[in-house]
């Protein structure tokens, strides 16, 4: 597996708060198959974002150190879960906070108070740079748990989606969790990233919630989202999502 999103690097978010504890939740990645872990901390203020730049390559750095120290078989790459407003439209140079220096750049909004407009406009304003916008756990969002077509439109925008792993089990609750699931059965999810924040709870173990997933759900969907989309992402490749239904029509 490759995880595109978590909060493992220490005292930079509200993530990891220590150095003990982001060896762990690495260990952990690593001991359940997940082979490449994306450090992505939060970035939600523009004028702190080239110190937040240095400072998380500082750590990831000396992260992986430890880990070939302690013979830890994961593999650290890096970005940034960019939160977006207005603001975005003032930025002119994303690529150091795209994923590993991709074309991808993974963003959120604030939960309730984002409207499907702004966040198409946001989107179609990374696009003119050239990136591909990937929005985090869209099933947490007021306006998508609302009206879940709105992702039909953001797709058609070439906007894709990484969910949480935990949602479709309804642990971030039970409307988000049957967004999620379904998302995931009509192909509209393209990455699943654990989003961890700590090495209990809300962890780096992402094959425990994968295999906990319900029956109906396709594995060859959860595969693609887990391993082979990722995969793509980390060559810098374009990626061709798999959409197998419109939501228009639930």
């Amino acid at each position: 597996m490759i995880d595109i999103h978590s909060h493992t690097l220490w005292h930079l978010d509200d993530g990891s708060p220590d150095l003990d504890e982001s060896v762990a939740m690495c260990a952990l990645a690593a001991d359940t198959g997940t082979k490449y872990l994306f450090l992505t901390p939060h970035l939600i203020y523009w004028d702190e974002a080239e110190d937040l730049f240095d400072r998380r390559n500082e750590k990831a750095s000396h992260l992986r150190h430890i880990l070939r120290e302690e013979g830890i078989p994961l593999h650290l790459r890096t970005g940034f879960e960019i939160l977006c407003d207005d603001e975005i439209f003032e930025i002119k140079y994303f690529q150091p906070y795209t994923l590993n220096g991709t074309r991808y750049i993974l963003i959120e909004f604030d939960f309730f108070k984002t409207a499907e407009e702004d966040v198409r406009a946001w989107c179609r304003y990374l696009t003119s740079f050239g990136l591909v916008p990937i929005i985090a756990h869209p099933e947490r969002y007021g306006f998508v748990m609302n009206d879940i077509a709105s992702i039909e439109r953001l797709s058609k925008d070439g906007v894709l989606f990484q969910i949480n792993a935990a949602s479709p089990l309804g642990l971030f609750g039970g409307r988000e969790g049957e967004v999620a699931l379904t998302l995931l059965n009509n192909g509209y999810v393209d990455f699943i990233g654990s989003d961890a924040h700590r090495a209990h709870g809300r962890n780096t173990n992402m094959a425990s919630l994968l295999r906990r997933y319900p029956e109906e759900v396709d594995r060859d969907l959860v595969h693609l989202a887990a391993s082979r989309n990722p995969r793509v992402l980390l060559h810098d490749e374009p990626l061709t999502p798999v959409r197998l239904g419109h939501l228009s029509d639930l």
